[in-house]
Formats: structure tokens, sequence, C-alpha cells
């Protein structure tokens, strides 16, 4: 029996009930297709409703029009969009219905010239001690005292924030000063040294939370003493930007909180060049670190104005041999 969950909102239509039936078989056949993917067909739901259909069908005019990229969209998710179309039109057909499948050999090709944030140190002391001065609030007693904690381990660690959010209390190991990544990113487990500072830090945290290391629960407890949602996270650590006063960005909006481990990576590797370390051996330490598939990913947090290519050429041309793609002055949001 298909075990059917949804949390995403969809507009009624012509095409909802179809939508819902299209999540229920992907969830059947193991495929999780959460809220992310959920809002992303309801978005397509919705824009399907505006065009007034007597019946469900997917023409080619449709689709492309549906598959085109929207203002300021990032090319990652159009290009999710498309796939997720393309999929949803293949349920449609083995349906009975009429519909338009995009080309799979279709790339869309964009010349995308984001770049990511990188804070300053003084503006990651700034927001670190705008989570620090966070008052007590009486529906969420640990609040004041789970965000300062938070943001220390985001930033000091370079963690994704699912991966923080995720922490549980015998993944992190304080006698010896290592945090545990259980299956993040494509599967990928890893170990995370903490610094002394850090360490120090959270076994006082660890004290006035009263946390039990062997209980299983969540590191960064929410007040019902479950995982924080990931929307939650996000809503606290924008307003600890704003409180820190961090600027906003030429679109009107403030700095991704991905953009903290980005910040994270820049330093880190800055730091192991002022060490002394060749460049060589600091990208595969610092990519085993972040949790990256290989030096690809870790090479597209590091395409920075101030960063000193020539060295990453020439470990290129020597070491590494090749291993990281040549450098175009594009980089995906």
């Amino acid at each position: 029996m298909i075990n059917k969950e949804y949390t995403a909102t969809f507009d009624d239509g012509i095409f909802k009930e179809l939508f819902l039936e299209f999540i229920a078989y992907k969830q059947g056949l193991g495929f999780k297709y959460g809220i992310s993917i959920q809002n992303s067909l309801s978005w397509i739901n919705t824009r399907l409703n505006a065009y007034m259909l007597d019946t469900p069908v997917l023409t080619k005019t449709v689709v492309e029009e549906l598959a085109s990229r929207r203002d300021h969209e990032a090319p990652t998710t159009q290009i999710k969009r498309i796939c997720y179309l393309r999929h949803f039109a293949e349920f449609l057909l083995e349906m009975g219905y009429e519909a338009y499948i995009y080309p799979k050999h279709y790339t869309v090709i964009h010349h995308d010239y984001f770049a990511p944030y990188i804070f300053t140190k003084q503006q990651m002391a700034s927001i670190i001690a705008a989570s620090d001065s966070l008052p007590f609030i009486k529906r969420s007693p640990k609040h004041h005292i789970v965000w300062p904690a938070f943001i220390r381990v985001l930033y000091g660690c370079g963690l994704r924030l699912s991966e923080t959010l995720n922490l549980k209390t015998q993944d992190v190991n304080l006698d010896v000063g290592i945090i545990y990544i259980e299956k993040s990113k494509n599967g990928t487990s890893r170990y995370v040294p903490i610094s002394s500072s850090l360490k120090k830090y959270l076994t006082n945290y660890v004290a006035l939370m009263k946390l039990d290391l062997a209980s299983g629960g969540y590191f960064f407890p929410a007040p019902d003493n479950g995982r924080y949602a990931l929307h939650s996270a996000y809503c606290q650590i924008k307003k600890l930007y704003e409180k820190a006063g961090i600027p906003r960005l030429g679109n009107g909006r403030l700095p991704r909180i991905h953009d903290v481990r980005h910040t994270y990576s820049y330093y880190a590797l800055k730091q192991m060049q002022e060490n002394g370390f060749d460049i060589y051996y600091s990208l595969p330490v610092l990519s085993a670190y972040l949790g990256h598939q290989g030096i690809r990913d870790t090479e597209r947090y590091l395409r920075l104005p101030s960063f000193q290519y020539a060295a990453v050429i020439e470990a290129e041309n020597t070491i590494l041999n090749g291993i990281i793609p040549e450098v175009f002055d594009y980089e995906e949001a």
C-alpha cells in the first residue's frame, strides 16, 4: 500500500489529484519527494491552472513555457523544475494522458556571474555577538543558549545548515574534540575535528543545557526537544544577520546561510597557506573536511576575486594533473 505524505498545498484544479497521485507513486518507489520537490510541483500546478484547460494535457507550448527561466532564478532551480516536469509528463503518459516530454538531450546553458558572499572576520564576529545577546524567551527557555552555540558550530566547522540541525548528542565527542557527520549530502559520512576554543565552548554549552551526550537526542534541540525546522533556522540566522548589520546585496537580499560555509572554506585554505602548507595538499584535506566528493566541489567554493588562483593553477598543472577543471568566469548559484 502506498503511503501518501503531502506537506505542500496544491490549489484546486484539473491537475491537482494527478500531482498527488504522482507524489504517492514516487514515494511508493522509495523516493523521498519531500517538501522541496512538492513545493516545485505545487508551483507548476498553480501555473497550469492559469491555462484554464478542460483536460489534463501537457502540450509542447505549455511545457516549454513552464520550463523557461524565471527572473533572478538560479540555473540549478530551473534545471530541477525541468526534471520534475519531465518525470510528471512520463507519469501522465503511463496514465493514458497526452503529455509532451521535455527532451533529455537539451542542456540549459547559463552564463551566471553569481559569486558567494564572503563575510569579513569582523562581520562574523558581529553575527556571533548578535547571537550572544539574544534575550531569554519564556516560550523557548533555551533559545538564548542554543543559537550562540549553533552559529559557532556552523561557522567554526564549516558545516551545512542541515548537518548542524541534524547533529545528535552521540555525534559530538568532546573528550577528543570530534564531531561525526552521518550520511550527509550524497550519503557521505565524515569526522570533523573542532578547535580547542570551540571544544571548550561546547563543553560549557553541554553543562548549561544539561545534555546527556549518550541520550541520542538532538545536540541543538528545539523547545519540544525535537529538531528545529530548516525554515525556522533559516529565519533565525537571517535575523542575526540583520542584528549584526550585515548589508544587503545588490538584489536586495541578505547573504545566504550557505555563504557561512563558503566563508569558512576561504579562511581555512588561506590559513593553511599562511602556515606553510602547499596548495597540493591543502585542497584534498579541505575537500575531505567539508565532505565533498572531490576537489572539483571544493574548487567551486574558492572562486573568489581575492583568492590566489596562481597557486591553484600551479597545483593543477603539477600534482593534481588536471583534476581541477578549467575555471570559467561564472558560477552557479
